[in-house]
C-alpha cells in the first residue's frame, strides 16, 4: 500500500469549520477556493445516514501534470475531527482513501491529510504498478498543493 501523509498548522482556523465545509461544501465558498486549480467539489447524493455514504464529486489540478477527477464516498465522519473519503470511479469503489484529521490546538488547526492507495495482503502485488502513477513527482506536487490548498481554505473560512 502506498501511504503519503502531509501536515499543516493553520492559524486562526478551527476543526468545526473545516469539517463542516468538507462534508457539505457551499458553492459560494468553494468557488473562491483556488479557482485556477479547483474546478468542482459538490455533493451528488446524500445518504440516509448522512454524511456516511454521501457521494461527492471532485475535480482539481494539483499541478500542470496531475489532475484528480473522482467521485468519493464518505466512509467515516467523526465530527469535528475526522473524515475519510473512498475514491470511486465508473461506479466502482477503488482502493484509494483520503483521510482528513482536524485537531484544534493553541497554534490553530492541526491538519493531517493522508492518502492511502493500494491493497493489503495479496493485493500488494499491485503496488509497483500503483507507484508508476503515484510516484515521487506526483507526491512532490501534492505536497506543494497541500500547502496552498489548506492555507487558502483557512483564509476563506
Amino acid at each position: 500500500m502506498v501511504i503519503h501523509t502531509m501536515r499543516s498548522i493553520l492559524p486562526n482556523s478551527n476543526a468545526t469549520k473545516f469539517y463542516t465545509f468538507m462534508i457539505n461544501p457551499p458553492a459560494e465558498i468553494y468557488n473562491k477556493w483556488l479557482p485556477k486549480e479547483h474546478y468542482e467539489f459538490r455533493i451528488i447524493k446524500h445518504s440516509n445516514r448522512s454524511p456516511i455514504n454521501d457521494l461527492l464529486y471532485f475535480d482539481q489540478n494539483i499541478s500542470n501534470k496531475h489532475r484528480l477527477k473522482f467521485y468519493a464516498i464518505i466512509r467515516e465522519a467523526n465530527k469535528p475531527n475526522r473524515i475519510v473519503f473512498q475514491m470511486n470511479k465508473y461506479g466502482k469503489n477503488l482502493p484509494g482513501y483520503l483521510e482528513l484529521d482536524f485537531l484544534d490546538t493553541e497554534e490553530g488547526l492541526a491538519l493531517t491529510e493522508t492518502l492511502r492507495i493500494g491493497f493489503n495482503r495479496f493485493g500488494k502485488v499491485c503496488d509497483p504498478f500503483i507507484r508508476i502513477v503515484f510516484n515521487k513527482t506526483f507526491f512532490k506536487d501534492l505536497n506543494e498543493h497541500h500547502k496552498r490548498e489548506w492555507q487558502s481554505l483557512s483564509d476563506i473560512l
